[in-house]
């Protein structure tokens, strides 16, 4: 595998005052659903120091062709649909691939 193949996902969320917690509850219950063959290598949910019902999201994927596929199944599809409910605003997000990758494993 080529790090310069592996897609990256990272963007911002606003749930509605006070449904942070709840959007984080959906959010892993979408990672749940992708398995654990579909191509996500990681991901991070981060809240926001200065908002407290902001989120910032990282996902990194083995490439835009297995980000793709899965995001696109009708499992993940099911409870993506459960996020605009919650959300204050329209999402932003951006894609790209990844320049430069170093993890230690964390277990939270």
């Amino acid at each position: 595998m080529s790090r310069g193949n592996m897609f990256s996902v990272y963007g911002r969320m606003t749930a509605l005052p006070g449904r942070r917690d709840e959007l984080v509850a959906v959010l892993l219950d979408g990672f749940r659903a992708s398995g654990d063959n579909g191509g996500l290598l990681g991901y991070s949910i981060n809240t926001a120091l200065d908002d407290p019902d902001t989120l910032w999201l990282t996902q990194l994927w083995i490439d835009k062709d297995a980000h793709d596929t899965t995001t696109r199944s009708v499992p993940v599809a099911a409870v993506s649909s459960r996020v605009p409910p919650l959300l204050a605003r329209q999402p932003e997000g951006f894609h790209g691939y990844a320049a430069h990758v170093h993890s230690r494993a964390v277990d939270r």
